[in-house]
Parts: structure tokens; C-alpha cells; sequence
């Protein structure tokens, strides 16, 4: 795909500014059957709100945002709006905003190109002007689809950056295009794994402390640092029950191979659910919390299985594959995102639970570790490219709409808040 660079705002959307270290890249791309809509710049606003706006409605892919350069008409109410220059350029809604005074307060007007008629008109609140722009991207994609937007969430990813004799790991904590970057722990040994508690309020990954592996619960603002399970064995993988007070994690156990335990997050207490002489891991809990799902190389290769939360007998769910891992549940429990091995490389798709077929969308080298919004409209997934670990975010048309990465260091194992509660 041709790549061109965004100026502040010029909305071919490829983009190349950055937050912070993280640079974010937007490709560019025309669509077929996506709304066109104008997102007018808005007086006095100091972080291109608009931009925001229109590059979050452009990832969704139901949206064709025009660049503000190309309509000379900027109106400041809806009777201000040349509604004959709008529909020349093929724009279907027609977007107003302006500041209320303080920060992280504005009001936003969308108009009907058509009918020139209002079909929005919110205020809207966030802790920042940049938060407001989210939230507001979410309530058109709301208004106009009737899906829920999920651009003012967060994401977590873990940073590992190579000095000349050392090697440091941060988990970084940001909105999903980079922006508002937090490191909320850093250590000289790796983290992996992080995942979000079901408030959104704690992260739990896996790191390493005096030799010993370590399951660890973190406040998502930093600090409140805890360690719930500690082992001289191997262990890896966290995962949250849906009701917050377990998590699915894999160790090693003494006949030397990997099994699936529960953790209680409160007391710290262990149940072990698999004992197999395969190696058992990646647990990720039903929406429901009614089964557990994870990777097993039991039948000589990795696959899917599925057992109940409490153990007990484990199924195969995926086929058609000679190697299927990193499986995520879709927010609605209809499809498990995973990786597949293909052509000598590893791509992530789509597996329908129901129908049992399978949607490619990536088409990388070596694409893993996927995570859903939670609106289960987009995802994220680590890839090479240049020869270093990005993020990539994919939307359900299998179009790669933002990349993050880091001039000083490699991003992996992105995971998608939830919504707060």
C-alpha cells in the first residue's frame, strides 16, 4: 500500500507524528460503500480534535473522512454550512465543534448533508481535549451504525529496549493511537503477558524477581504492585476470569511440562485443571467465564482446545490447521481471533466458533498475539517489520489502519482494555 506523509492534519490519512517515543502511522486508502464525512477544524482547539476525530472514524473502516483542505467553507453553526460545496465533494454528514471554555469540554453538531438536517448535538466531556475528540469519533460511529465505539479505551503493551549492556522492559499503558503514554513498571528483566482486569482498573502479567517467575497484579495508573503467585518453575500467560476473582495461568510442573492452573487473585491459592504430557498454555476465559480455552500441543502440534472452567475433560475446537495458538475470544463469544501457520509464516485471522470457518487478515511474516477491542470491531497484533516488533491495529475488513512503534526500542503484546466500568 502507498504510504505518503500526513502533514497536521491532511487526511490522504497516512500519517508519521508521534506521542512521546511511539511514532503512529496511518496508511492511506480509498473505499468503496465507506460514508464520506467532513470533519470541520475547530476554532481555538490547540490538539487538531478534528484530525482525531477523523483518523479514529477512518480505523473503524466505515468512514471516509475528507481532507479539510479540499472545502474552503468552515462554518461555525449549522446555518453557517455551504451544504451545495459539501455535496460536491460527495460528503454525506457535515461535523461542527467548539471549545466550552475548559479544558476537556466541547460541543459537537453533525449535520445531514441531504436533508441538511441536524442528527447529533452533544456536549461532550473527557479529561482532555484529545479524550473528548475519542469519545466524540465514538458517538458518531454510534449515531451513524449503531455500533459502539471503542477509540476512547486503552491499550497496554510491554516496550523492550537493548543498551550496549543491558536490556530494559517497560509496560506502557496509552490510548490506542499512542497518545497519553504512561510506563506504569519497569525492570530489567523481561515482562510478558499483560492483561487487563474486567474494570479496566489493574493489569496482571508475568515477569521475573531473583530467579523466580512471578505472576504479578499492578494498578493501571502505576504503583499498588502485587504478587500473586511466585515459582521456581516456568510460568506465563495470565488470564482474567470475567467476574475478576481468578486467573488462568500455565506453569511448569514437576513431570517438566506446561499445564493450566486457577490462581484466586485474593489469597493467591492454585487449582490445577489440566495433567497432560503436552504442553498446555494460552489459557483465555469464555465471556460467560463458563469454559476455558488455550493451547495444546497434545496431538502433536499446537491447537485450540476447550475445557470447562473447572477442568475436566479438553476438546479440540479449531480444525482444518496443522498449527493453530494465541487464541482471544470476540467480546460476543462468536469467534476466536488466533495465529495460524501458513506459508512458511504466521498470520492472524478469524475463527467462527459456530461454522468453523476461517478468515485470514493478515497476511505478515510473523503476526501473533492479537487482541479485540471491546467493542470487538478492530484489533491489535504485534508484527515484524524492518526487522523489530510493531503494533499493528487491523479493523474486521482485514485493513491494517495505524501502526505504533518505537525508534528506540520493540513493542509487543498489546492488550485491549474494556471498557470502564
Amino acid at each position: 500500500m502507498k504510504r505518503r506523509n500526513l502533514l497536521a492534519w491532511a487526511i490522504a490519512l497516512s500519517a508519521g507524528f508521534s506521542f512521546a517515543q511511539v511514532s503512529i502511522d496511518i496508511p492511506a486508502a480509498q473505499r468503496r460503500a465507506a460514508i464520506p464525512i467532513a470533519i470541520v477544524p475547530v476554532p481555538g482547539d490547540q490538539e487538531q480534535m478534528d484530525y482525531i476525530i477523523a483518523s479514529d472514524l477512518f480505523k473503524s473502516g466505515y468512514f471516509q473522512p475528507i481532507a479539510p483542505d479540499r472545502f474552503s467553507n468552515r462554518p461555525n453553526s449549522p446555518n453557517e454550512i455551504d451544504y451545495g460545496q459539501f455535496a460536491q465533494l460527495g460528503a454525506q454528514y457535515v461535523v461542527l465543534g467548539r471549545l466550552l471554555g475548559n479544558a476537556g469540554q466541547a460541543q459537537f453538531v453533525m449535520n445531514q448533508v441531504g436533508d441538511q438536517a441536524v442528527v447529533m448535538n452533544e456536549e461532550m466531556r473527557g479529561a482532555s481535549n484529545r479524550m473528548v475528540a475519542h469519545a466524540t469519533a465514538d458517538r458518531i460511529l454510534e449515531v451513524l451504525t449503531g455500533k459502539r465505539g471503542a477509540f476512547a479505551t486503552r491499550i497496554a503493551y510491554v516496550l523492550e529496549q537493548s543498551g550496549s549492556n543491558s536490556r530494559r522492559y517497560a509496560l506502557v499503558v496509552s490510548d490506542i493511537d499512542g497518545g497519553n503514554r504512561q510506563e506504569i513498571a519497569s525492570s530489567d528483566q523481561p515482562i510478558l503477558s499483560p492483561t487487563w482486569s474486567p474494570d479496566g482498573r489493574q493489569l496482571a502479567y508475568m515477569t521475573y524477581a531473583d530467579y523466580q517467575a512471578q505472576i504479578v497484579i499492578q494498578s493501571a495508573e502505576g504503583g499498588g504492585r502485587r504478587v500473586v503467585l511466585q515459582s521456581d518453575s516456568t510460568s506465563s500467560a495470565p488470564a482474567w476470569s470475567p467476574d475478576g476473582s481468578q486467573l488462568a495461568v500455565s506453569l511448569s510442573t514437576g513431570e517438566g511440562n506446561m499445564d493450566i492452573f486457577l490462581v484466586d487473585v485474593g489469597s493467591g491459592a492454585q487449582k490445577r485443571l489440566t495433567n497432560h504430557a503436552g504442553i498446555d498454555t494460552e489459557p483465555a476465559f469464555s465471556p460467560d467465564g463458563a469454559s476455558i480455552y488455550f493451547t495444546s500441543d497434545r496431538a502433536g502440534s499446537p491447537q485450540i482446545y476447550r475445557m470447562g472452567r473447572n477442568g475436566g475433560g479438553a476438546e479440540r475446537v479449531v480444525v482444518g490447521s496443522n498449527y493453530s495458538s494465541n487464541a482471544e475470544l470476540s467480546p460476543d463469544g462468536q469467534y476466536l481471533a488466533l495465529t495460524r501457520q501458513s506459508g512458511g509464516g504466521y498470520q492472524i485471522g478469524l475463527y467462527e466458533l459456530g461454522s468453523g470457518r476461517f478468515s485470514a487478515l493478515t497476511s505478515g511474516r510473523l503476526d501473533e498475539g492479537s487482541t479485540f477491542a471491546p467493542n470487538g470491531e478492530m484489533l491489535m497484533y504485534t508484527a515484524m517489520e524492518g526487522g523489530r516488533s510493531v503494533l499493528k491495529l487491523i479493523n474486521l475488513k482485514g485493513e491494517v489502519v495505524q501502526t505504533l512503534s518505537d525508534p528506540g526500542g520493540r513493542l509487543r503484546d498489546p492488550a485491549w482494555a474494556p471498557y470502564s466500568r
